[in-house]
């Protein structure tokens, strides 16, 4: 009797489980996995054949999003995800605002991909970025998030700024701010051209012609920089003349 009911207990587990439809490419060593996140009853999820491949789409509704996960250690977020997996490999993803809904007199779905402030974000670590529409391209290995990115990491001496776009690079784990990068914490201000953010070893690594860093007690300027994430300390690896001026 108690078998009886165990078992019961197990299929009644089991039909309790939660099905979220997927679709994964695989880039060197690293899945790129898109999952839809809503229940069955809300949302969308759907599989469209075309010449030499598939297209999936998934749709969740607020509150809920589509997530991607860039192998361990990077996760990005949507309402919609477009998934092109052709039959010789490769692939695209493409993330942003939108609606999809079937048509159940024509047997297809239609949806609309939109570019939107924050429709998109990512996050590594304490690293959290938002854009407007991420692009992967699976044969390169990186997603590309279009701008203006608005980001922050938390901590003790929590990090917030801007950049003009994001760049990830799955296999190597590497994740870009490009084009115009601004960081602020407490009452420093720093700017760069471009900056790597290595949430392993806490430090953004910034380039520029030149970089400039000011606090309230100094002003500091070269062309690469390495930043302590944590306490916002400041070490210049290239220096350009008359770069450093505490006041």
């Amino acid at each position: 009797m108690r078998r009886a009911a165990f078992a019961l207990f197990l299929i009644l587990l089991a039909l309790a489980q939660v099905f979220h439809p997927t679709a994964t490419l695989i880039h060197g060593e690293t899945e790129v996995v898109v999952e839809k996140t809503s229940p069955d009853t809300v949302g969308l999820a759907w599989i469209e054949e075309q010449e030499g491949g598939v297209l999936f789409i998934f749709y969740d509704p607020p509150p809920h999003r589509v997530k991607v996960r860039f192998g361990e250690d990077a996760r990005a977020y949507a309402a919609l995800a477009l998934v092109d997996q052709p039959d010789e490999g490769g692939g695209t993803v493409a993330l942003g605002a939108g609606e999809a809904r079937y048509l159940e007199g024509e047997d297809r779905v239609k949806y609309a991909l939109r570019e939107e402030a924050g429709a998109v974000a990512i996050e590594k670590g304490r690293f959290r970025a938002e854009g407007r529409r991420l692009d992967y391209d699976n044969d390169q290995g990186l997603a590309r998030i279009l701008g203006p990115v608005r980001f922050r990491r938390e901590g003790k001496r929590s990090l917030s700024g801007q950049a003009g776009a994001l760049l990830y690079r799955v296999e190597a784990g590497e994740l870009w701010l490009l084009n115009g990068v601004k960081l602020v914490q407490e009452k420093r201000i720093t700017e760069a051209e471009r900056a790597l953010i290595d949430e392993e070893s806490g430090l953004a690594f910034l380039e520029g012609d030149p970089v400039r860093s000011e606090a309230p007690d100094e002003r500091i300027a070269g062309r690469r920089l390495v930043y302590e994430l944590e306490s916002g300390a400041l070490w210049v690896l290239e220096a350009i003349q008359g770069a450093f001026e505490e006041r």
